[in-house]
């Protein structure tokens, strides 16, 4: 095996960790079981997630817009976890799902509503796909937080900086200009002035859920979130307290999750 292919599949490995150690225990303390459910995952990647929703009995449709990173998760999928979903590749906002295809029961979006431009389209595009018991799982980390500029994907020093990414014009174009010419990984940053420009916070998503008839189920919040105890070895702290307080959980908040249904009218 190649060392690209061996690092994609420690990193599907790390997924499905992620699903079968965190985010499920997490729907079932919530509530929400997986045997016989249907789950879209939109940003799949190599669908590791997936393959832990397998596991625990339910069915999938994962939505990648990389074609190459869906042919890593055929390869790194069981035989078993195929028969339990379908790969899609596909935009977000052009997937091609028939309206009596859209039946699930739990919508996710790990690590990828931060990512998009267009977050009120988003929603309105994912509020069409739900049904009366569908809840939708929004994971993010707020872009104020520590490293809400994704900046660990870096190569050099920098990945250990906090807050570095929410400077002010002339001190973040320094940052940039050493990114440029000095980081093992320059074509991130890219990424990060996207994230600049479209920040995600917790108060936007909330008002977002508001502004399209959804209501919040469920909040979980950290201040060393899961991902980085499977790739940094830290420790999970949860921060629901301080995730009660608006300003503060904007800075210090590393990972939230948020879970939200439709309001239906009483019938």
């Amino acid at each position: 095996m190649s060392e690209p292919t061996a690092y994609k599949e420690r990193y599907w490995l790390y997924q499905y960790r992620l699903g079968r150690e965190y985010l499920l225990p997490l729907l079932a303390e919530w509530g929400i079981g997986l045997e016989g459910r249907r789950v879209l995952d939109i940003g799949c990647a190599e669908a590791g997630i997936l393959c832990a929703v397998a596991d625990a009995g339910g069915s999938s449709v994962g939505v990648e817009l990389s074609p190459s990173r869906l042919r890593l998760a055929r390869q790194f999928a069981s035989p078993t976890h195929l028969t339990r979903m379908e790969l899609i590749a596909a935009d977000f906002f052009h997937m091609p799902l028939k309206p009596q295809a859209c039946d699930f029961d739990l919508i996710l979006l790990r690590d990828v509503f931060e990512h998009l431009p267009d977050k009120a389209a988003a929603f309105s595009a994912l509020v069409r796909l739900m049904e009366p018991e569908t809840r939708l799982i929004l994971t993010f980390p707020p872009f104020y937080s520590p490293f809400g500029g994704h900046q660990q994907m870096l190569g050099g020093l920098l990945r250990r900086m906090p807050w570095f990414h929410i400077l002010p014009g002339p001190l973040w174009w320094f940052f940039a200009g050493h990114i440029k010419k000095r980081d093992p990984n320059p074509r991130f940053l890219l990424e990060m002035e996207k994230l600049r420009r479209h920040r995600m916070t917790i108060a936007l998503c909330k008002r977002l859920a508001r502004r399209h008839g959804l209501e919040i189920e469920g909040q979980r919040y950290y201040f060393s979130r899961p991902s980085y105890q499977l790739r940094f070895g830290w420790p999970v702290i949860q921060a629901q307290t301080i995730g009660r307080i608006p300003v503060l959980r904007e800075l210090f908040i590393t990972g939230a999750v948020i879970m939200m249904r439709r309001k239906w009218p009483a019938s």
